[in-house]
Formats: C-alpha cells, structure tokens, sequence
C-alpha cells in the first residue's frame, strides 16, 4: 500500500489536483483527499506540467564511439545531396549576378555552406567527406561564374541563353574565368573551400585524421 507521501506525489501530476486550505492536497474531482491504494483509475497525466519538468539523463543521447559513427557513415548519400546542392548553388549564382549586375561576394561562402552542410547528410567522420565537399563547393562556384558569364553575354548581345551556350567561344569563356580565379575571386573562393570541407562532417564529431 502505498504511503501518504507516494500519493501526493503521485495526484501532483495528475490534472485533477488542486490545492485546499487546511486539507492540501485535494482531488478536484471530489473536492476530497486522494482515496486509493496504488493507482487511480481517473488519472490523468498533465502534459503542460511534463513538458516544463527539467529534462532526465535519459532525454540526452548516449555518446557513440568512431566504430558506431563509421558503420552509420553513407558516402554515396552524402554526394548525392552534395551535388545537387552543388548545381543549385551555381544556378543561384549565376540568377543573381546576372539579376543584379555584379558578383555578390558572399555566394562563394553561402555555397561552401550549403554544399558542406548537403555533405553532411552522409554522417562522415572521415577526411574523405571534408574533401568532397570542399571540391564540390570548388566546381559549384565555377560553374556559377560560368553560367553568370553566359547570362551577361546573352544580355549585353540580346541573344538567348542557349543561343550563347551553343556558339559561345569557350577558349574565351575560360579565359575570363581563370583571371577571376587569379583575381580577388580567389579568395572568396577560398571561403567557399573552407566552409564546403569544415560543414561535410557529422555535427558530434570532426575528423582526426585517418584513412581516406
């Protein structure tokens, strides 16, 4: 049988509970003291009071080791998202440079983001992630550089955007994007290499070297 005490705790998280002076703890229902032995068939439990009770040991997530992080690695996952990211950030690269007439210098970043970040959906723990990463954040850069330099063309000469694609000089095209490579673009660049490697890895733990 359970004691007084036992009981009290027990209606404290029931909604029913109420509170009467010179009796305490009372049933709501009944306006009386709790009258059973072990459980209450009227029960109920107050969700308001559990969401605002502080949080047990067991709400947290046990630690895992390298061997449980690596047998839930999944590299093709991984590059999947990451290539898609990669060919969204460049179009977004090329729609806004063109859109509004300059290179924006915080694409190269955003896109070292949300590549790293796509990358990131594999669980790598493993150097091999970071790298993909940073070289596919690396081509999605070119690639939105490219498609900005289509897209002024095809304005400055009132062509279509295919129209260019299919007679452009693509000796010339790549001129251009080597001098912004060498150019401060280089470094924003950078950035995007920086930001694609650092975010391909699984939030609980960054690489310590080891086999690619």
């Amino acid at each position: 049988m359970a004691t007084s005490e036992e009981i009290e705790k027990y209606c404290r998280n029931c909604v029913s509970r109420d509170f009467v002076n010179g009796k305490g703890l009372v049933c709501k229902r009944t306006g009386e003291l709790p009258a059973f032995e072990e459980e209450c068939d009227s029960f109920e439990q107050d969700k308001e009071l559990e969401r605002l009770a502080p949080p047990k040991p067991e709400d947290f997530p046990v630690s895992m080791t390298e061997e449980e992080m690596l047998a839930e690695e999944n590299l093709p996952k991984g590059v999947l998202c990451a290539v898609v990211a990669c060919i969204v950030g460049a179009v977004a690269w090329g729609l806004i440079s063109v859109s509004t007439g300059r290179q924006i210098g915080f694409m190269p970043i955003a896109i070292g983001f949300m590549v790293g970040f796509a990358m990131r959906q594999g669980k790598g723990i493993r150097p091999i992630f970071g790298i993909t990463g940073a070289a596919l954040s690396l081509v999605s850069c070119i690639l939105g550089d490219f498609l900005s330099i289509i897209g002024y063309i095809s304005q400055d000469y009132e062509m279509g955007y295919f129209q260019v694609l299919a007679g452009v000089d693509y000796g010339e095209i790549f001129s251009i994007l080597l001098k912004n490579v060498m150019s401060m673009t280089a470094l924003f660049y950078g950035f995007a290499l920086y930001e694609g490697y650092k975010f391909s890895f699984r939030a609980q733990k960054h690489p310590e070297g080891g086999k690619i």
